[in-house]
């Protein structure tokens, strides 16, 4: 009976201390609201979560419980890409309550937010991203991925009512490569532990992200094979140039030999102009609309495709949508609000401290099989007017892996649908979809990168049902 009562006694120390953690962390709702001109009557947490062992590394999250019964919905994690970039474009631009109005910095509701049907959150990574900070250190996709593991055991120790609900990592780019790898250690780290005390991984969701070595890396590029086809497609280059890269692309691919560079080089003269600072082109919607607002001591990438180099000292993305980020982030009142530490530098969309960051030339594709047999459904869902990581690359890269695991085919490729918003018409296409035995191929018709932002409804309808486990019609 005594060592029953010392049970009880410590178990409600436990809850009392955990209770006072996310208090902490709480934001004051009625100050979010009149901050960010909003009416927003659900919860949301903001602060750190410690990144390694000796709390030396610490990410910022932020956290938004479900809109209705949280602890009956999934946590899903969204991560956005770079590498080196803030995962607050995802809740504040793409998929969270509440968004930036396009071009401005002025908020509205988001009526397709992914709070509907799941806890959101989002972590920004690796360190010097966003307001996360830690030792100035050379970081790699391996050591991001191990920051991303202990940064979530820790905030389902924080939030332990979530810890054994079904979980999801979502994200877009380079977290093409973060998602996969994250992954890859959750399952490592459940092998070690209790089934009471494991990370209920279900799915990964990656829109338009880099996964095979023909992407993203420093092999590829110099001669960015995909991003050139894609290209030529659309007709942004002359068939002659075309018919040229199709006929050198096996000779070029991780190569910069003399010829190979100039076709490179007339690639962008042909889709920029001569004078690239004046004519804007927007890679990431080749049919959208180039921002180029920048805030004062910023500076805009120039970089055309492919992944940020790492001598790049820019931060923010080519024709990115900023205005409403740098203006609330960097104000000392949101700062406060959110419970940022002082130590954290001006809030960047992508950080400029991402020197000698090592990119794994394997890509993300080697894990593949891992996850395949370790039974973690996969969405790969990529807009169709993206030239970053373009719909060319991922078809290449999902034949491959289907005809090396002999995956098979559970529903051929089909159009899905979303309502239309006129009262007379049919519902519109949405774009393509093809399920596999473990994956599941989506396109996304008329949107580029970021999915989520240009493609909202879409996204819920897509989204939803794959963490429901329903198929698309």
């Amino acid at each position: 009976m005594k060592n029953f009562v010392i049970f009880l006694s410590l178990l409600s120390i436990c809850l009392a201390l955990q209770v006072q953690v996310e208090e902490q962390d709480k934001v004051d709702q009625n100050e979010l609201n009149r901050l960010f001109k909003i009416n927003y009557d659900g919860q949301v947490y903001s602060g750190y979560l410690k990144a390694d062992a000796e709390g030396k590394a610490q990410f910022h999250y932020m956290f938004y419980p479900a809109q209705v019964d949280p602890l009956n919905k999934p946590v899903t994690l969204w991560l956005n890409g770079g590498p080196g970039c803030s995962s607050l474009q995802g809740a504040f631009n793409e998929n969270g309550p509440f968004v930036f109005i396009e071009g401005t910095a002025e908020f509205k509701m988001n009526d397709h937010s992914w709070t509907s049907f799941t806890n959101m959150l989002y972590i920004e990574s690796p360190i010097t991203v966003g307001f996360s900070i830690g030792p100035e250190l050379q970081q790699s996709d391996e050591s991001t991925a191990q920051y991303n593991i202990n940064a979530l055991v820790d905030f389902f120790n924080k939030f332990q009512e979530y810890k054994k609900l079904p979980f999801f990592i979502s994200g877009e780019s380079y977290a093409g490569i973060y998602i996969p790898t994250l992954a890859d250690k959750i399952i490592d780290y459940n092998a070690g532990q209790s089934i009471d005390n494991r990370i209920n991984l279900q799915g990964l969701a990656i829109g338009n992200g880099c996964t095979d070595p023909t992407e993203c890396t420093e092999a590829a590029d110099p001669f960015q094979i995909h991003v050139y086809k894609f290209y030529g497609r659309h007709n942004f280059i002359s068939q002659e140039l075309y018919e040229q890269i199709l006929t050198v692309q096996q000779d070029c691919y991780g190569k910069k030999t003399p010829n190979c560079t100039k076709i490179a080089d007339q690639v962008e003269i042909e889709v920029r102009g001569n004078n690239s600072d004046k004519i804007k082109f927007n890679p990431y919607n080749i049919y959208g609309f180039c921002y180029t607002y920048t805030p004062e001591g910023s500076k805009m990438s120039q970089k055309f495709g492919g992944m940020r180099q790492s001598n790049d000292d820019s931060d923010v993305p080519p024709c990115a949508d900023v205005q409403g980020l740098y203006h609330y982030l960097r104000l000392d009142e949101v700062r406060n609000l959110l419970h940022i530490k002082k130590e954290s530098l001006p809030w960047s969309i992508c950080s400029k401290y991402m020197n000698n960051y090592k990119v794994d030339d394997r890509g993300s594709y080697y894990l593949y099989g891992k996850l395949l047999k370790n039974q973690i459904r996969i969405l790969k869902f990529s807009g169709d007017v993206d030239a970053v990581v373009p719909i060319t690359g991922t078809m290449y890269w999902v034949d491959k892996l289907q005809k090396e695991f002999n995956l098979a085919t559970l529903k051929p490729w089909r159009p899905w649908f979303v309502p239309s918003k006129r009262i007379y018409d049919p519902d519109q296409n949405a774009g393509y979809v093809m399920d596999l035995d473990g994956l599941t191929l989506l396109t996304v018709r008329n949107a580029g990168h970021m999915v989520p932002l240009e493609k909202r409804e879409e996204s819920k309808e897509f989204m939803s049902k794959f963490i429901k486990g329903q198929y698309l019609p």
